[in-house]
């Protein structure tokens, strides 16, 4: 049986196997300190999005207590998608940015933190 074992190990062929490789998405994500009041602050962010492309399924979730929330988009021409959280209790707004073409992320994620962050 070892022989046989043995003979079968060493005629074993092992291939490369060549499939492509699904890519990884890229996120980038940032985060401010804001005083903002919530309404003021989801009205802003939706519009700025809005202008930019970010313009499909666009939705906002609110958190169980109404004090804070969370809205995303999609971009109507690039295939990228964004979350905006705003929590005034914790005085922070966050953004991120997500796709499966890092360069096209980073350049919608790098327009988007300059029109709703400014230079901080």
């Amino acid at each position: 049986m070892r022989t046989l074992v043995k003979s079968l190990a060493s005629s074993l062929i092992l291939e490369e196997l060549n499939e492509p490789q699904d890519p990884a998405p890229a996120v980038y994500t940032t985060a401010i300190c804001s005083d903002g009041d919530l309404v003021a602050s989801l009205t802003g962010i939706a519009q700025l999005s809005r202008d930019l492309g970010f313009t499909l399924h666009p939705e906002t979730l609110y958190a169980a207590d109404g004090c804070s929330a969370t809205y995303h988009a999609d971009h109507a021409e690039v295939p990228v998608g964004l979350a905006v959280d705003c929590n005034p209790r914790r005085g922070t707004v966050a953004l991120a940015v997500t796709g499966m073409d890092a360069e096209e992320t980073l350049a919608c994620f790098t327009t988007l933190e300059q029109a709703l962050f400014g230079d901080c």
